[in-house]
């Protein structure tokens, strides 16, 4: 089963298009010879400072995650991996799914539930997207389960999703203007039910 490596990397003002270029180029071709596959790189806009990118990268499973760690942003000359951690896909993506990366915006929020709340939690999730997704101009990207539990007896869940602009995250977020949407909405407000704890990072597809 494939194995998401997750990154954020700091680097100084100003560098973002040079770190950018060097992910998207000596990066990818370093993580293309160990057989993975660059998933996505986007840039900071509300919970992260600007001098950020947040990437994914995409290994066909956990071994070759681990031997290849950190191998996107090797030799990039001012950036740091602030974070660094591996996901495991749940109900999204399938394997190989590009994610869009036309403009608009992507939402990288956690969740930590209680293990023992992981199936009820996917099943909310899987019966609010097509909802979701009919009545907003969005799109779930993923649902990832880290591969640290936060504490024992939890689980920290990743979801990212894709919106056309910030107007319809408001709507969505805030359930207003959203006539249709009523199953995803009674489905989102149960799922809150389960949360621990989470919180939401606003990115920008590089």
């Amino acid at each position: 089963m494939p194995a998401y490596e997750h990154l954020v990397i700091a680097f100084g003002p100003g560098e973002l298009a040079r770190v950018a270029a060097a992910i998207a180029g000596d990066g990818r071709a370093r993580v293309e010879k160990r057989g993975g596959r660059l998933f996505g790189t986007w840039k900071a806009l509300i919970g992260l400072s600007l001098n950020h990118v947040v990437v994914v990268v995409e290994w066909p499973d956990v071994t070759t995650a681990r031997s290849a760690w950190g191998a996107v942003a090797d030799g990039i000359a001012g950036a740091a991996v602030e974070q660094h951690d591996l996901w495991h896909a749940t109900l999204r993506p399938a394997p190989g799914f590009t994610p869009r990366h036309d403009g608009g915006f992507v939402t990288h929020r956690w969740y930590d539930i209680r293990d023992t709340d992981l199936e009820r939690f996917l099943e909310l999730s899987s019966n609010t997207w097509t909802n979701w997704e009919g009545t907003h101009d969005g799109e779930v990207i993923g649902l990832w389960r880290a591969d640290e539990p936060p504490a024992p007896d939890r689980m920290r869940m990743r979801l990212m999703a894709w919106y056309r602009d910030m107007g319809v995250w408001e709507r969505s977020r805030h359930w207003k203007g959203t006539k249709g949407a009523e199953t995803a909405n009674q489905n989102l407000g149960a799922r809150y039910d389960l949360t621990l704890d989470s919180a939401v990072s606003i990115l920008q597809p590089l």
